[in-house]
Formats: structure tokens, sequence, C-alpha cells
């Protein structure tokens, strides 16, 4: 499972610059060589480069598209995160060193201007226009409001609704180029809105965008189904080829610093393992695959590449699925965490090719932000310890403890089906772990490859899966996708992955959505943190690494594991001379 960045704790810049490495130097870029090749400085102008005009970058993804509409809960991946930060505006940018600004050229300020009721008023540059030439404009914002608000589209799939349910008004000014939004109840995250936003022009080709029903034909089916033919980034969709790639050209009405390259191209191979060959022959220039030991190794060794890999935005954890009816005892998921070893498991994996890798022990910031603590100590997590877990299970009345599981009622306890995608042999390495921890209490783990981690974990046949989940600056935004409990009826979230729900959490959530103050919603986040942790569903591993490789000959791309590297695409080129 891999969903990165951009929606959804706030980070501290130093400890993102302190452990960011650059390997692989390459003369002419930004940043100071030391010995063993390593660069360091700021993330924020890593392999700064003069480029020059012309030329193609091809950029790896991953995930199939099936799914264009990036703000849709219906199964928009990864691969169109990276796309879309390529194509859509939005109000605010995020950073490689975690700090958020104004995104310019879009818009040219963005201001709270009154706490009663709260008030937030947007400028958009006179010259923004969407690819078609139609001004980008209040209708844009206005739009997405609506379709991302449950009150005015309670049939729109919208993957992360904060915020949104609680603006009163979106009204424009100025021939729309001045927004004003009124909130209803306040907001603390407020500058995580509308990046993006959605053109309103085009949404009412698909449907009425004065309905409910409207909205959602356009949200749902015309977003979502379409390959865009709009734009209102550096670069246009040209082509979808028949392999799944997405070949991009420059957009002529972009308004802002113009493009470098002739082509975009986004390339789509599957099997992460066959990756960083594409990138030794040529047929790819950028690789952003989830860090594993074998594909760091391999690219270490290739001449006239570089790489990063710093530690990300996301958080590794395991994640049970509570839908199950296996999974419905917080007794077998206490045992569970009890006998994985969170150490051994770093130190088998990612502690391999990073030995800064340490364990988690929040479920909601990040270590170095400024509300991380060790929650989950005191509730035994990823001790690694069966003899306590085998007493918690003998406890709960379980028999055949430490041979064949045999659950209260008197049923043995099935197979705990474990979903791994396809390729990915960093998973692959953690299931295996988590089956060797769990059988000395009796149970059986049975690792299922499947082609889509996604899919299979929608289809709901599995009881334990390995996910990386994102954060942003915006920590109570951020959390809420995965930690507020799933509508009524709802057997799927699109970022709940485990179905968890606690109507205690949802209160402190939606308390710490309207706090004073972000201090003030980071201590009612540390409370849902505890009741979190007594609840047994998600156990963390370690602070996701991002992994970022790139023919040398490539420059100004660089990771940015708060949003996505493609957040600064017109700025990409080829060194001059290659």
């Amino acid at each position: 499972m891999a969903f990165r960045n951009k929606f959804s704790p706030a980070w501290r810049t130093s400890l993102l610059c302190a452990s960011a490495l650059l390997l692989g130097a390459c003369a002419g870029n930004a940043g100071t060589t030391t010995g063993d090749g390593k660069i360091s400085g700021d993330l924020n102008t890593a392999n700064t480069a003069a480029v020059g005009q012309g030329g193609t970058v091809t950029y790896t993804i991953t995930y199939p598209i099936s799914n264009w509409n990036v703000l849709n809960s219906g199964g928009a991946t990864y691969s169109v995160l990276d796309i879309s930060s390529a194509l859509l505006p939005g109000a605010f940018l995020i950073k490689p060193d975690g700090s958020s600004a104004v995104n310019t050229p879009v818009v040219t300020s963005a201001e709270k201007i009154s706490d009663s009721p709260q008030t937030v008023k947007y400028t958009i540059d006179p010259k923004a226009v969407w690819s078609d030439g139609t001004p980008m404009s209040a209708d844009d914002f206005r739009y997405t409001w609506k379709a991302l608000d449950p009150r005015q589209c309670p049939k729109c799939q919208a993957s992360n609704t904060a915020g949104y349910d609680r603006i009163k008004s979106v009204t424009g000014s100025d021939g729309g180029k001045t927004v004003t939004v009124v909130f209803d109840q306040a907001y603390v995250d407020w500058k995580a809105l509308f990046s993006p936003f959605l053109p309103a022009h085009v949404a009412a080709t698909y449907g009425s965008v004065d309905t409910p029903d409207g909205l959602a034909k356009s949200f749902n089916e015309g977003f979502a189904k379409s390959v865009p033919k709009y734009s209102g980034g550096p670069y246009k969709i040209d082509e979808v080829t028949s392999d799944g790639s997405v070949v991009m050209v420059r957009n002529d009405k972009w308004y802002g610093e113009p493009a470098h390259l002739d082509k975009l191209i986004f390339r789509l191979i599957t099997d992460v393992s066959q990756q960083p060959t594409s990138l030794a022959n040529s047929e790819v220039d950028v690789i952003y695959p989830n860090p594993q030991v074998d594909i760091v190794q391999q690219v270490d060794e290739l001449p006239g590449v570089r790489y990063q890999v710093t530690p990300g935005a996301s958080m590794h954890q395991i994640w049970l699925n509570l839908n199950a009816a296996v999974m419905k005892d917080v007794a077998l998921r206490k045992a569970i965490f009890q006998a994985v070893n969170v150490q051994q498991v770093i130190d088998k994996t990612i502690g391999q090719f990073d030995d800064t890798a340490e364990p988690l022990k929040d479920h909601m910031f990040i270590k170095g932000s400024p509300g991380y603590s060790d929650v989950v100590s005191e509730f035994e997590y990823g001790i690694g310890d069966a003899e306590k877990a085998k007493k918690t299970l003998t406890d709960a009345g379980y028999q055949g403890v430490g041979s064949k599981l045999v659950a209260p009622d008197g049923k043995p306890l099935p197979a705990l089906r474990f979903a791994v995608q396809a390729g990915d042999k960093l998973r692959a390495s953690e299931a295996q772990l988590v089956k060797a921890a769990v059988a000395p209490l009796g149970i059986n783990v049975e690792v299922a490859t499947v082609s889509n981690t996604i899919d299979a974990v929608q289809e709901g046949n599995w009881a334990i899966t390995v996910g990386t989940v994102s954060q942003s600056p915006f920590s109570t935004t951020s959390n809420i996708p995965y930690f507020l409990a799933c509508p009524a009826g709802v057997t799927f979230c699109r970022f709940n992955l485990g179905n968890y729900g606690n109507p205690e959490v949802d209160k402190l959530l939606n308390s710490a959505l309207a706090a004073p103050s972000a201090e003030a919603a980071t201590q009612l986040l540390q409370k849902a943190d505890k009741i979190v942790s007594a609840d047994y569903a998600v156990l963390p591993l370690y602070q996701n690494r991002s992994f970022l490789a790139y023919n040398a000959k490539v420059g100004n791309i660089r990771e940015n594991s708060l949003g996505f590297p493609t957040y600064n695409t017109e700025q990409w080129g080829l060194l001059s001379g290659s």
C-alpha cells in the first residue's frame, strides 16, 4: 500500500535538512560534496542546475490509472497524484523542507482577515488561466468546495472533506479574481484547502454544478473517468498510450515560469524490481519507488545516476482489518502487536540501507514534529514478547495457545490473510517477519501476493496489510482520513484502511479542527492518539523513507516527500550540454 503525501504532522525543517542524504554528485549541481560522494545542503535547492530548452524526461509511475480525479476516494493512486501536480493549480505549495507558502503564480495572496466568523481572502493572479484560455476564478473555488462538502454533495466520493464541511460561503469579486471564503465553524488548517482545485467550467460539461446529483455526476464520473483535457499547470496531457503511460507537452497557456522540456512522460512500470534496470538502460530518467534494500543497492552502483534517500512525510504501519470477523476481538489484536518485534523488522529491512531508522511510537505525529511523543510503549506495541502475547490470549479465553489457536467461542482461528503488493520485496519481507512472530502463538498467517493492494484491500478479503500513509504540515487534516470513523453504511474508506472508528476519537478530531491554534489542536490529537493506541488497530513501524533516483543529466528535480517531486516540473530540464 502506498499513499504519498499531499493529502494530508507539522515538520521541523531542521530535522529534514539534517537527515537528508543526496548521493551521487554531478558536476555543476548545487550542494556540498563530501568525501564519500554524499551531498548535503538545503532541500529546497538540491540539484539546482542551469538547464537548456527542449528535450524529454521520462518519470516512472508504479500504479495503473483507473481514476483521474485526484480528490476522489474511488481509486486515485499516487501515480495520479504525481501527474496531477503538473496539471492542477492550488492555493498553497508545500516545499521540500516542509514549509508551506502561497503558490504563486496561481494566487498572489491568501490571508485570514477575520476570526469571527473565520474569513479567508484569496487573490488569484490576473494572468492565471486554464489551458483552454478560461480565467481561473472564484467559480473554481466554489465548485471544489461544493463537491468536497458532504452537506451539498452527499454522493460525491471525496477523499477528504475536512474543512470544506465547515465553509458557509464562497463568493467572488473583482471579476472573480478575489475569492472570499466564510466559515460557519473555525478550521485550524485552512491553508490545506483548495490545493488543488478543479475547473468549474469543465465540471459544468459533465453535469449541473448547482444540484447535488449534478455535482456527484461531474465529480465521480466526469473528472474520475475522463482523461484530463484541461490543465492549470505547466504541462498538459497530449496522449495516454496503450501501455498506460501518459505523455505531456508544454501548456501554451501556462502563465508562470516557462517550462523547459518539450515533453514530460509518465511511464507505467508496475514491477518495482524492474525500475532500476529501466533507469540503467536509459528507458526512463526518474524512478520513485518505495525504497528497498536491493533497489537502493542496484541504483548505488549505476554510473551517471543520482539519488536521494530521505525521511519521508509518511508513516509505515501494519494495519488490521476491523471489518474482518476474526479481527473484532481487541485481545487478538493486542497479542499480535505484542508479538511483533518492530526493531527487528527495521533491522532486517530499511535498517540495511539507513541505520538512522528507528521505531515510531506515535500514530499521528512523526518524530521531530512538535506533537510527537512515545504514546504506544505503555500499550506494549512492537515489543516482540511472545510470552506476554500468549498470556493476553489465555486471559481472554483462547485455547490452543502456542499450538493451534481456538477462539473463545470454540471456533478454530482461521489463517490470517496478509495482503502484499506483487514485486514489493520490502513489504514481502515484513509480512514474513510478522508471520514468524505470531506463529509461536498458534496463529497462522497466509501471505497473499496481490496485483494491486488498493483493490485487494477494497475487496475486503484480508486481515493484515502494510501501509504507508502520508502526512503534511497540517496535522489535524492529515489524520482525519485515517482515524475518523467511516460514515454509516460504508464498509471501506479510501484512507481508513482498516475501518477504524471510535466515537471519542471522532469528537477529539473534530474539536481539533476547530481549535484556536495549531498548539491547541496538537494537544487534542495527543489525547486521541492514546485512545487509538488502546484500540490496537494500527501498529506504527517506522518513518518511511522516500527514494528518488534520476539520471544526472536532469536538473532541478528533487525529492519533496511532503508534496511530490513533480511539484516544480516547470523548472525541470536537461543540463546544458547534455
